[in-house]
């Protein structure tokens, strides 16, 4: 059963008596004869006169087509409401020879308009129909369905859909659709991809995933990495990705060429950073000696020691290093725009607003990706709206902004934000406030004064809610999951900042009180964790897996520079290159479960089919 109440809108089982593939056909009963579409005169490109035809057809099955020809023009002019408007009210609620095309033209629309559950719905519904049984038709419903599950950052079922697609798609449709299935295995986290490997039985797939691994191989070499895919490559060579390797690997095969032989790092090793700072050095210097052939000169610059920024930038400019990695201060990195010119820099935070810079790069534990998963995780299962329940410091409240403002980009309703005093009395208002159940008692209230009798009645919450996104620390949290059982909103799943896995529970915590918490955290720290865990505090263990990535974006620049569609599975999650320059993080998506960490989309729903 889904974690998130189930929002599937039932499906319209439809038959068609008569289905063309090619023109479409209309009955003309005045003439008791059969014409197409494209025997009729006029330009069917323009939706004025298809209307217009449409109108004069003598009944709704025959004029179908034409307002199908109409809402195809609508759209292709990017006026999708007024084409949706038609295809519901003419094209796809009736039988008739536009309905299947109108249903894919419908989900295009949906996409278009950012409602993909709507576009998957209306590709359930077609794939209900006779004719999708049809090659070429069933070709086409799936090409429509893996670009709605890539929207939907449902990947592994995306790799499905592209896979199946390998199998029917005409030779010179092949190289494209390899293209699209190599993007979704790159967007697989190592969980899903495990997935697939037990899971699916599709031909082609399991050596598909191997040459994935090879790039998720972190403890070999670029080179290294080179020479396992062309031994993979000799052993297989029919296979499309031997005959069409991944660019990736193209590129990799002369990335050697492109590493630096001398990199500079500037960190505050100094003053009250040099914690977290020291925490960076040992993760960069493990991804650094893993590599005992290729090392360049390093040169650490301690930023503590420059009165000026820019003296210090310049210091390391002046060590012939042809990469740099930092700064991490704010203050620095705000400076970074007016200071680089030739030499690719890695900064390893970032500002609210970030000026795009030549050879300037992003690189940081930014919430903001966690945040975007997390919403991405609730939306594969149709969950939109949403309430923000914070505590009451300044950095709680702060991500608790940053998740509105991120909801308001992805046009999905938040539709109450509370933050609340750390009491008894505090947290349970607050839960009561944010599930309405205050104003169901002051109702119950009402109507005793009103009747002046004890009349028996139970307050309930609000049933618009799906889920709430909780930022607070796990000994807060622990005790909101109750409060939200005891208000009635037990199916209410409760999705958490990452501050929430500040320690590990400890053994007087009760199960029930964590275990409904979603909450996103890095690879490395569970892969840490599955080893018996370490004695270095959570927030140090996450900047040591920061300083690993930060080299190992450094070495892999050109990668990310020449393949806008690379990505690196590393330890903060798999890291991409957008197009202003930030390096962006798709972390694990967690929970608890008998007080240990495991994977939340296995947990709970994670690989469900969405029909």
């Amino acid at each position: 059963m889904s974690l998130f109440r189930s929002r599937i809108i039932p499906l319209s089982f439809v038959t068609l008596s008569l289905i063309g593939c090619g023109a479409i056909e209309t009955s003309m009963p005045d003439q008791g004869s059969t014409k197409t579409v494209a025997e009729q005169l006029g330009d069917l490109s323009d939706y004025q006169y298809a209307i217009a035809q449409a109108q004069a057809q003598s009944s709704p099955q025959a004029a179908a087509p034409f307002y199908f020809a109409a809402a195809k023009a609508l759209f292709l002019d990017e006026q999708y409401l007024e084409a949706r408007s038609l295809l519901e009210s003419h094209v796809i609620s009736i039988s008739n020879s536009s309905q299947f095309e109108g249903m894919l033209l419908m989900s295009d629309i949906a996409l278009a308009l950012d409602t993909p559950l709507l576009a998957l719905q209306m590709l359930g519904q077609a794939s209900q129909l006779n004719v999708a049984q049809r090659l070429e038709n069933n070709t086409e419903l799936l090409q429509h369905r893996a670009r709605v599950m890539a929207s939907l950052d449902n990947w592994p079922n995306a790799v499905k859909d592209y896979m199946q697609l390998s199998l029917q798609l005409p030779v010179d449709a092949q190289l494209n659709n390899q293209e699209d299935l190599w993007f979704a295995i790159q967007n697989l986290t190592d969980n899903e991809v495990t997935y697939l490997q037990v899971s699916s039985n599709l031909p082609l797939l399991d050596e598909w995933l191997n040459v994935s691994n090879i790039l998720r191989d972190q403890s070999m070499t670029v080179e290294q990495q080179v020479q396992a895919f062309k031994r993979w490559q000799s052993a297989h060579a029919s296979h499309p990705a031997a005959i069409n390797p991944p660019r990736d690997f193209q590129i990799m095969a002369s990335l050697e060429d492109h590493m630096p032989s001398s990199v500079a790092v500037l960190l505050p090793m100094s003053k009250e950073l040099k914690v977290a700072s020291e925490a960076i050095l040992d993760g960069l210097l493990q991804q650094y000696y893993a590599n005992a052939e290729v090392q360049p000169a390093l040169h650490l610059i301690d930023t503590d020691r420059y009165a000026n920024f820019a003296d210090a930038y310049a210091a390391a400019s002046s060590t012939g290093a042809e990469t740099i990695i930092g700064p991490l201060r704010k203050q620095n990195v705000s400076q970074l725009p007016h200071l680089v010119t030739d030499i690719p820099t890695v900064a390893l935070n970032q500002l609210e607003i970030n000026t795009l810079t030549p050879n300037l790069y992003h690189f940081s534990l930014n919430v903001k990706d966690d945040i975007r998963e997390l919403i991405a995780f609730a939306k594969k299962e149709g969950a939109e709206n949403s309430a923000i329940l914070t505590t009451q410091p300044t950095w709680a409240l702060r991500q608790g902004d940053q998740f509105k403002e991120i909801a308001q980009e992805e046009d999905l309703p938040v539709l109450t934000s509370l933050s609340y005093e750390d009491t008894p009395t505090g947290r349970a208002n607050a839960v009561k406030q944010l599930l309405q159940v205050d104003e169901s008692e002051a109702r119950i209230r009402r109507i005793r004064q009103w009747t002046n009798q004890d009349i028996e009645s139970t307050p309930r919450a609000r049933q618009d809610l799906d889920y709430v996104y909780y930022v607070g620390k796990l000994e807060d949290a622990k005790q909101i999951r109750p409060l939200l059982n005891f208000y009635f909103a037990d199916d209410i799943p409760m999705l958490a900042s990452q501050t929430i896995h500040d320690r590990s529970p400890s053994s007087t915590t009760k199960n029930e009180d964590i275990e409904r918490i979603v909450f996103s955290e890095l690879p490395a720290i569970l892969e840490q964790q599955s080893r018996g865990g370490s004695s270095q505090p959570l927030v140090l263990q996450r900047l040591t897996a920061l300083g690993n990535d930060s080299y190992l974006i450094a070495k892999r620049l050109a990668l990310f520079t020449n393949v806008r569609s690379a990505k690196v599975s590393a330890k903060t999650g798999i890291i991409t290159l957008d197009n202003n320059g930030m390096f962006n993080r798709r972390p694990n998506v967690v929970t608890y479960k008998q007080g240990a960490l495991i994977d939340a989309k296995e947990s709970y729903f994670t690989h469900k089919e969405t029909e």
